[in-house]
């Protein structure tokens, strides 16, 4: 006689007030009224009855710790109903987690979701517990997140078509009576009905040219945020800030001051300023005062927070704040006044740290400069008050960039990938992107001004959210070594780790691999967050860091802002630790949700891209390894494709992940991770986002 966990749930969730263990098994051991009428034993033998105490025994403390039962003197009684309602985020095996307060995680099978897709709201009752975890079963969708996807027409089934859900796991097809041709892509709205086991949807729209329409399929998929909402005050905001925010401001606009951005933006977080006398750099980086303008807990504060960031896709700009703030009020242009939080700092001429000042201040940015033109300023032989600046300027950060290393930044060699557009805002080209002497120039004066603010908030005791990199586990550690063995490169294990990994990517700039080395590199190293406890920056070497510099698109840099200003007026702090570590966990998510978007917009523009390019040949080097195939990233772009194993057909192929190679049982033919390989493309998966060669 079997006891399955789903039957010791059952038995504790009938149980009327306080019980003990023993109570729970003897009624699991109660025969069912099923086991009644069949023929079977119902004899259980005493290690039988071992066996479910400690099946029993497991479950009561498992459902204790998470709160679902209370305790009194040895007796245990239901606190939380069995059957509750949570948010489902799928994963990519169609199954996935519901998350309940409390962070309590409840896992789906695949089987169990009940057409709950990602972050709906559902109600799930409790079904098994293994090893502590909690597994349940979704019986209904309390509400669902959204309605509309995008979905292909995969074939006719009669008087019905049925279509592919796209960006969604499990492989989910639905069914309509409309018509539609089979291969079309269409915009669709799922209903809670169905037909022949299929969930009925209907066609809003049916795109035919589908390009169009990248952006908005990146966004259904991760449920970017929609326009901003209307504001009663935007239009009138200036009236809106508070008589304090207007006192007290430091006056800068007699200083020479550039800022320094890409060419198609229209959110000038930051602009510099910076003075050369007697030995002295003084750096002024100044920073919109988006706090003047966004007070806590008001209306655009809240949604602020409910998007975390603004997400840049392609030539298309989700923001965070309403464009009335981040194009324009907020907005750093050339030729008007501007609040400002600006962060003064001396350094002498070693680059060695002297003082700071940090105030509400004014500015009048004398020049926009987009990368290109202040790097042709640089590099002209025109003398002027701009080209002067931007030479000290370049001075003090290759100083500081030096003594960064020194103390053991690790500095990765990792080009961006840049979508080139054409007239038509169609893929025109995927470029690795230049860096240049101004984006150091900027890169190195927001982190001076992020490193003394996290100190002034750490030293003061100001509760803040800090930019955290904890340095790397000693488990990835050795496996970047064991893989950098593969390629002869030894990592040495020494006290500043930093500096070792340094010396390995230093080892291997201008190789054909060494893109693959840093991105490796780069995926050994924890992944950076934000929280309340100032635990340092290993990646840049700081004991101090937090963000400062971008508070029209990052939400944490906002937060900073209020916290700042508290110091400054002595007032006190507008956060608590507990409050800080919700949006730092909150911010850290949405960060990655736009990753994650924005790397999906690249793989379908590299899809488009290549699209019409089957058959020719490329040169790559492998860059990733899994059980499918090898991973080969082309040279000249940063376009990455798969090579299945089922494409090596000369042999039969073993993966070894441990080494990162796939060799021949045969004839002993092997592909190593950072091997140069000639590929020709095979095929290219719009709806899948995939780009698959096979070896020349």
């Amino acid at each position: 006689m079997s006891k399955s966990t789903s039957r010791i749930i059952e038995t504790i969730e009938k149980q009327k007030g306080f019980c003990t263990v023993n109570d729970i098994v003897s009624a699991v051991l109660l025969p069912t009224s099923k086991s009644k009428k069949s023929n079977k034993s119902n004899k259980v033998s005493q290690r039988q009855v071992q066996q479910i105490a400690s099946r029993v025994q497991d479950a009561v403390s498992t459902l204790y710790q998470y709160g679902f039962l209370t305790k009194q003197k040895g007796k245990f009684k239901v606190a939380l109903p069995f059957n509750f309602t949570g948010t489902f985020i799928h994963n990519k095996k169609g199954g996935g987690v519901v998350y309940l307060q409390d962070d309590i995680e409840v896992h789906i099978y695949r089987d169990d979701v009940h057409h709950a897709r990602n972050k709906d709201i559902v109600q799930v009752q409790l079904t098994d517990i293994r090893r502590g975890t909690l597994f349940g079963r979704v019986t209904s969708i309390v509400t669902a997140n959204k309605e509309m996807f995008f979905a292909r027409c995969i074939k006719p089934n009669g008087k019905f078509r049925i279509l592919q859900l796209l960006d969604v796991p499990g492989n989910i097809q639905v069914i309509t009576k409309e018509h539609i041709k089979p291969k079309s892509l269409a915009i669709v709205t799922v209903k809670n009905s169905f037909i022949q086991n299929y969930q009925e949807c209907s066609i809003n729209a049916i795109i035919e040219h589908e390009e169009e329409y990248d952006v908005q399929r990146i966004v259904s998929k991760y449920s970017l945020p929609d326009a901003h909402p209307e504001y009663e005050h935007l239009e009138n905001i200036e009236q809106y800030v508070q008589p304090q925010e207007l006192k007290n401001r430091k006056d800068y606009r007699k200083l020479l001051t550039v800022t320094i951005d890409g060419e198609t933006a229209k959110d000038f977080d930051d602009a510099i300023s910076l003075e050369y006398k007697n030995g002295i750099y003084t750096l002024y980086v100044h920073i919109a005062d988006v706090s003047a303008y966004v007070y806590k807990d008001d209306a655009i504060d809240k949604e602020a927070l409910s998007r975390g960031t603004s997400y840049y896709l392609g030539n298309t700009v989700i923001p965070m704040l309403p464009e009335r703030l981040s194009n324009d009020l907020c907005s750093l242009k050339a030729g008007v006044d501007r609040l400002t939080l600006s962060v003064m700092i001396q350094f002498d001429s070693h680059g060695n740290y002297k003082k700071h000042e940090i105030n509400r201040g004014i500015i009048n940015v004398d020049q926009r400069l987009t990368y290109n033109l202040a790097q042709e300023i640089l590099d002209s032989k025109k003398r002027g008050a701009i080209k002067t600046m931007l030479g000290h300027a370049k001075d003090l950060v290759q100083k500081l960039k030096a003594k960064r290393l020194s103390n053991g930044r690790v500095d990765l060699n990792l080009a961006d990938a840049q979508m080139i557009f054409d007239n038509n805002a169609s893929i025109a080209d995927i470029a690795f992107a230049t860096r240049l002497d101004s984006h150091m120039i900027i890169e190195e004066c927001m982190l001076s001004a992020n490193e003394v603010v996290s100190r002034v908030l750490r030293e003061n005791g100001v509760p803040a959210l800090y930019r955290i990199h904890e340095p790397i586990a000693e488990e990835k550690f050795i496996a970047l070594q064991n893989f950098l063995k593969t390629l002869g490169i030894t990592l040495k294990e020494e006290e500043n780790v930093g500096l070792a990994l340094q010396r390995v990517i230093d080892s291997v700039a201008q190789k054909e691999y060494q893109q693959v080395v840093n991105f490796i590199v780069l995926k050994s190293l924890m992944q950076a967050y934000y929280g309340p406890t100032p635990l340092g920056h290993f990646g840049l070497g700081f004991k101090d860091y937090t963000h400062f510099t971008s508070p029209i698109r990052r939400y944490p840099d906002l937060i900073v802002h209020r916290c700042i200003k508290s110091l400054i007026d002595n007032n006190k702090p507008p956060y608590s630790p507990d409050e800080l570590a919700v949006i730092g966990e909150q911010s850290s998510k949405l960060e990655r949700v736009a990753q994650s978007a924005e790397r999906d917009l690249l793989k379908l523009k590299a899809c488009r891209l290549l699209e019409d390019k089957i058959g020719q040949e490329f040169e790559g080097i492998i860059s990733g390894v899994t059980r499918f195939g090898f991973y080969v990233s082309l040279l000249d772009k940063p376009i990455e494709g798969m090579v299945p194993l089922k494409f090596l057909t000369d042999d039969y192929y073993l993966v070894n992940e441990d080494d990162y190679t796939v060799i021949g049982r045969r004839l002993g033919r092997r592909f190593r991770l950072g091997d140069l390989v000639n590929v020709r493309l095979k095929n290219v998966d719009n709806d899948l986002m995939r780009i698959d060669f096979d070896v020349v």
